[in-house]
């Protein structure tokens, strides 16, 4: 029995792994922006890079517009690399009405999460960090489990400044002006469902290596 309980305590330190559903939001907060074992790169893409989790596929990248999707839901990330770029800076004020809602800071990086419920016993989550937004439209059980994989990605976002200087002083006139307010919640779904429809649907199978470390 000794042994037994040994071995998974070895485990679970040299996985770093927790346990998503029994911990609590700033927990998984806590554990992305500080877990080292999830900063490797997975994907390259105009001018940044970042982790994309176990059980996200890439569907479409069209400019800054990424859609990743599992088999039961698609998240709609937009980069503002003007933001970035510019160093723009807000802060976010936490709204008591929402089921969650917290400012997200470490070092120089910020943003925040939240939470509120939509129609049909879904809810919609909204995180920024590091000048990135995911959103994404889940059923409660799943709640925990999509934000983990929301912020492991967004929190490995890693810019190129060299490209991305390239890229926007060749084409000033088309980033010149911000297309979505990343510091700034919707607390709905119409902007998703906008998106979607506006979309192509340009699929991306290719298979992601499983280095995911929260469960």
């Amino acid at each position: 029995m000794k042994k037994v309980i040994l071995l998974i305590t070895i485990t679970f330190f040299l996985t770093g792994c927790v346990n998503i559903n029994n911990s609590s939001y700033e927990e998984i907060i806590n554990y992305a922006l500080n877990n080292e074992n999830i900063k490797l790169k997975s994907k390259s893409t105009n001018g940044y890079s970042y982790y994309l989790p176990r059980g996200l596929k890439l569907i479409e990248n069209t400019k800054n517009n990424v859609i990743f999707k599992n088999d039961k839901y698609r998240l709609y990330m937009y980069v503002d690399i003007i933001s970035y770029y510019n160093k723009r800076k807000e802060t976010y004020k936490e709204n008591n009405q929402s089921l969650f809602s917290k400012s997200i800071e470490k070092n120089e990086k910020f943003g925040y999460l939240e939470i509120n419920l939509q129609e049909d016993n879904e809810y919609l989550v909204e995180i920024m960090y590091n000048y990135a937004k995911i959103e994404v439209i889940v059923d409660e059980c799943d709640l925990k489990d999509m934000v983990s994989k929301a912020l492991a990605i967004l929190s490995t976002i890693s810019y190129n400044d060299k490209i991305l200087e390239n890229m926007i002083g060749e084409d000033i006139l088309n980033y010149s002006e911000v297309e979505f307010n990343i510091f700034e919640t919707v607390k709905n779904d119409s902007n998703i469902i906008e998106y979607d429809e506006n979309s192509g649907n340009s699929e991306n199978n290719e298979d992601v290596p499983d280095t995911d470390l929260i469960n």
